[in-house]
């Protein structure tokens, strides 16, 4: 499969690989912060008074919290369906690699150095560039084939339940948090070999977990730490018109 030219397989590719990684890190951020809202409320995390704290806070702003879990894990599971799905008009990860693997031969040394003009030590680069081989390809399909029926339950869970709501439908698949996990794996995997080998440009995911879970955290701790001082500057301002308005009336 050749791209739209082979001046241009180099560049496409790796622009949509970029499209690919930017994608994947919105929906691994979602995902995160899904279970950072999830393990809030969880005695067995964060211990049973900070839990009943933070419950209280999110029930103190339920109309917020609610429709934004629901809507995390809505899209975290859209995306994660969509990169991993298989249409012919759609950017995914089977794409990627078909791309790959229909232009070997054009992803050379010098289409390399022609797409990275500028950047800083690009003749070190380009003299330690490899490109990729079709045993290398396969062993990245290999990696989604091994999770096809995974990927199998991800799609009708998609089709059935979240892209549309079908009135008849069978009983949701079974999709656990360790399921969803092995699936960002594997597409960070296919993802980083691809731009690492061909563009020495992998993505640092390893902290997106703490740092998404960390600023849920911060959130509903700022709610329940300053939600006091909030109402009590309410009631301030209410005493004080209550008193201006007794002023009136006595005049």
């Amino acid at each position: 499969m050749n791209i739209e030219s082979e001046d241009n397989t180099f560049k496409n590719l790796m622009e949509y690989a970029r499209a690919m990684h930017k994608r994947y890190f919105h929906a691994l951020s979602a995902f995160y912060v899904y279970e950072g809202l999830s393990e809030a409320t969880a005695p067995n995390i964060v211990g049973q008074v900070l839990a009943e704290n933070n419950t209280k806070v999110i029930s103190n702003f339920i109309n917020f919290f609610m429709p934004t879990k629901e809507a995390l894990r809505v899209y975290f599971l859209l995306e994660l369906a969509k990169m991993l799905d298989s249409s012919e008009s759609a950017l995914h990860i089977n794409k990627i690699l078909t791309i790959t693997e229909g232009n070997l031969k054009n992803l050379t040394v010098d289409a390399f150095k022609e797409y990275n003009q500028g950047r800083v030590f690009i003749e070190e680069l380009a003299a330690e560039y490899r490109s990729l081989d079709y045993k290398e390809v396969s062993l990245l399909r290999d990696m989604i084939d091994k999770n096809k029926v995974l990927i199998e339950r991800l799609k009708i869970y998609r089709d059935k339940w979240l892209a549309h709501d079908d009135i008849k439908k069978p009983e949701p698949p079974l999709i656990s948090r360790g399921d969803v996990g092995t699936l960002f794996g594997v597409l960070e995997k296919i993802l980083n070999f691809i731009t690492g080998k061909l563009n020495s440009e992998s993505w640092a995911y390893s902290r997106v977990e703490d740092e998404s879970k960390h600023h849920t955290r911060l959130v509903i701790d700022y709610l329940r730490r300053f939600e006091p001082y909030r109402l009590a500057e309410i009631q301030k301002e209410f005493d004080e018109d209550m008193r201006l308005y007794g002023s009136e009336n006595k005049n």
